[in-house]
């Protein structure tokens, strides 16, 4: 696997997106879509899992946690590969501001406990998070990197 370097690379293309409703059924949709892109652009498979995990962490907790039950929403992920083995992904919303990097660490000393534990995911699987409050809702950017090895 490759190191990431500080900092985000310019994206050298517009990349591809995936629109979701506020429905849990939706999350469904990303493991295709992931997998469509990882066969497109090479993506080696322990990223491919990566990826699947914490997309499939945010988008939950936008649809659990973000959007007040009953509101209409939706969830834009979006996709650019700025340079060779660098994989971006941004998730969108227009749900309430949260930020999921200020969330404190789990607690490993004490039992282990059910729920909790996603942006733990968030913070060992990507290679860079970054969180910014949109004018009405969310941006959380997640960089994951590393060479096929059989290239």
């Amino acid at each position: 696997m490759t190191e990431c370097e500080p900092g985000w690379p310019e994206a050298h293309s517009h990349g591809t997106w995936l629109s979701l409703a506020n429905r849990l059924s939706e999350i469904r949709r990303l493991p295709v879509w992931i997998g469509e892109l990882a066969s497109r652009h090479s993506i080696p498979t322990e990223i491919e899992f990566a990826i699947n995990v914490c997309l499939e962490e945010a988008v939950s907790n936008v649809i659990r946690h973000g959007y007040r039950e009953g509101e209409r929403g939706e969830v834009i992920v979006h996709f650019t590969q700025p340079k060779a083995n660098f994989f971006e992904f941004t998730v969108e919303d227009e749900a309430r501001h949260f930020n999921p990097l200020d969330s404190p660490a789990p607690d490993t000393q004490g039992p282990p406990r059910v729920g909790g534990q996603g942006v733990h995911f968030l913070r060992h699987f990507a290679a860079q998070l970054e969180y910014s409050v949109k004018p009405r809702g969310n941006r959380l950017r997640m960089m994951f990197c590393g060479e096929n090895s059989g290239t």
